[in-house]
């Protein structure tokens, strides 16, 4: 009886060991989530007010090449590079305009990643529940003399 006692023992610690293993490797896969979460949003952010910039630039430049369109007329040769060239400065900045669409996209992924967050929370808390049940459920075998 005092070796089933002992195996019993064993099983148990062993038990708890594996469950606290778990239970750790889960708690750093949410903890690298959420540090991953953090990051992406910064991320966001940084980019959005770099891209604002960017668009006052593009918007400034668009200003300057109107007015050397207008200083270098007289010369029809340069007149229609700089008219390309403007064009080509329109079509940058229509583009840098579509970066409000993108950031909302990018807030869109940092609220799933938020919510992605959450589930892997939950799914640390019903793994020590599940860890608990188990621990339960294989509490009437110590009643049976196995080794």
């Amino acid at each position: 009886m005092a070796d089933f006692n002992d195996a019993m023992r064993k099983r148990e610690e062993m038990s708890i060991r594996i469950g606290r293993r778990t239970t750790q490797v889960v708690r750093v896969g949410a903890v690298t989530v959420a540090l991953l979460s953090v990051a992406v949003i910064f991320l966001t952010v940084a980019l959005k007010e770099d891209m604002a910039r960017m668009s006052k630039q593009m918007q400034q430049m668009t200003g300057y090449m109107q007015e050397m369109n207008t200083s270098i007329s007289a010369m029809p040769e340069m007149s229609a590079s700089v008219q390309e060239m403007n064009l080509l400065m329109q079509d940058i900045s229509e583009s840098i305009k579509a970066v409000p669409v993108m950031s909302t996209s990018v807030q869109r992924m940092s609220a799933d990643m938020t919510a992605m967050n959450n589930q892997v929370h939950y799914l640390n808390q019903n793994i020590g529940s599940m860890r608990h049940n188990v621990d339960r459920m294989a509490s009437p075998m110590k009643v049976f003399p196995f080794p």
